[in-house]
């Protein structure tokens, strides 16, 4: 701005200095010379003036500029610990999540494993239970074949074979639910022979082992008999008067009651 108006100035000066010099005379020329350095020296005081205001404002806005860099510097220096530690803190986020999801992955993959192992052992378990419930359904038939064809040497008479296959049965399977009747028809099977010192025995193996079995009452009456047929009154009698205690409404205990009231 300031060497424009130096510009126009000059230019101004040198229009004027021509006019004069064609048309004025040379006192003329050097009165106006004289004014026009007067004017020049009033614009070269106006433009230091302004130059130095310019370099005045110039100054102001280094000065701001440079407190802006010092804030600026000031703020960036406040915010770098906090970046910092944002940092570690972001970091110690990411490491937990991370272990977090780590830890995630070894359950779910602990988990499948154990699926894997529970399945295992539940096809295994069912297994073993499908080949138990074969194998108890197998013992079951094999237990009612051999009462069975026990049974069926009894009601042919065959005693001997009848009393070997319940004892048979009664040894091989002590804890299955036809043993009771095993031990019951080995009694049934001396009797029928007529052995009653051995039937007596029986009856009383059974009596013994099964107080309150279902053929209990029906043993204490054939063991009065076995006792009878020994003529071993007084045995028989004690026998059957506990048939009448603990059966009084039995078919064994009527039978009892009728022979008594015969004698």
């Amino acid at each position: 701005m300031a060497t424009k108006i130096i510009k126009t100035t000059a230019i101004c000066a040198v229009a004027a200095l021509a006019l004069s010099v064609a048309g004025c005379s040379t006192n003329k020329f050097v009165m106006r010379w004289t004014g026009v350095s007067e004017a020049q020296d009033t614009v070269r005081t106006d433009i230091a003036a302004m130059q130095s205001k310019i370099i005045e404002e110039q100054n102001k806005l280094l000065a701001e500029q440079a407190k802006l860099l010092a804030d600026q510097k000031m703020i960036i220096d406040m915010l770098m610990p906090m970046r910092a530690e944002q940092g570690v803190r972001f970091n110690e986020i990411d490491r937990k999540v991370s272990a977090i999801m780590s830890n995630l992955f070894e359950s779910q993959s602990r988990l499948s494993r154990l699926d894997q192992k529970t399945s295992e052992v539940s096809r295994r378990l069912e297994q073993k239970l499908a080949s138990e419930e074969e194998a108890s359904n197998q013992r079951t038939l094999q237990l009612e074949k051999l009462f069975e064809i026990a049974m069926g040497d009894f009601n042919s008479g065959r005693y001997d074979l009848a009393i070997t296959g319940f004892a048979d049965l009664a040894r091989q399977y002590p804890d299955a639910a036809q043993v009771p009747d095993a031990v019951y028809w080995i009694a049934e099977a001396h009797f029928a022979k007529k052995d009653y010192a051995t039937a007596e025995k029986s009856y009383m193996d059974f009596v013994k082992k099964y107080p309150d079995g279902q053929k209990s009452c029906v043993a204490f009456y054939k063991l009065g008999l076995a006792y009878e047929h020994q003529e071993k009154v007084q045995s028989r009698d004690m026998v059957w008067k506990q048939l009448l205690s603990r059966c009084p409404d039995s078919q064994e205990a009527q039978s009892v009651k009728v022979q008594q009231e015969k004698k």
